[in-house]
C-alpha cells in the first residue's frame, strides 16, 4: 500500500496503533492502520455504533466520500495536524482521539447500501 515515490525515497509506510475514545459511551477502542492510509470513518463509526454522517474526531469534521473514507486525509497527516494543535493523537489511552457523533437509535443497525458504480454507503437502519 505504498506508492513508487515513497519506495524510491526509502520511506515505507509504517503501521500505527491509534487509540480512540467515545466519552458518551465510555468506550475505548484501537485502530491499527498504515500511516499513509486514508481514514475509514465508516469503520470508526461502526466501532462505536455512531451515525457515520455525524462523526467527528477531536471535534473536527473530516471530509469523506460516499464510501465514508476520507477523500484526501491520511492518518499520518491527521495525527500531525492534531499534534500541532496540542490535541490528542491516539498514542495511548490517556491521549486517545475523542470520537463524537449521534448514536444510532437503540435497535437500529448500521446498514450497508451498495450504490451504482460500486460505491458503498452506511446509514443507521
Amino acid at each position: 500500500m505504498f506508492n513508487l515515490q515513497q519506495e524510491m525515497s526509502g520511506n515505507k509506510p509504517r503501521e500505527i496503533n491509534i487509540k480512540l475514545i467515545c466519552p458518551s459511551l465510555s468506550k475505548v477502542t484501537q485502530v491499527v492502520a498504515w500511516d499513509d492510509q486514508r481514514i475509514d470513518l465508516g469503520f470508526v463509526a461502526r466501532a462505536f455504533g455512531l451515525d457515520p454522517s455525524s462523526l467527528r474526531l477531536n471535534s473536527h469534521f473530516i471530509g469523506r466520500g460516499v464510501d465514508l473514507v476520507a477523500s484526501s486525509v491520511t492518518w499520518k497527516s491527521l495525527l500531525s495536524f492534531f499534534s500541532s494543535k496540542g490535541l490528542p493523537t491516539g498514542k495511548d489511552q490517556r491521549d486517545a482521539l475523542v470520537v463524537t457523533g449521534k448514536l444510532c437509535k437503540v435497535g437500529l443497525k448500521l446498514k450497508q447500501l451498495e450504490l451504482l458504480g460500486g460505491n458503498v454507503y452506511f446509514t443507521c437502519e
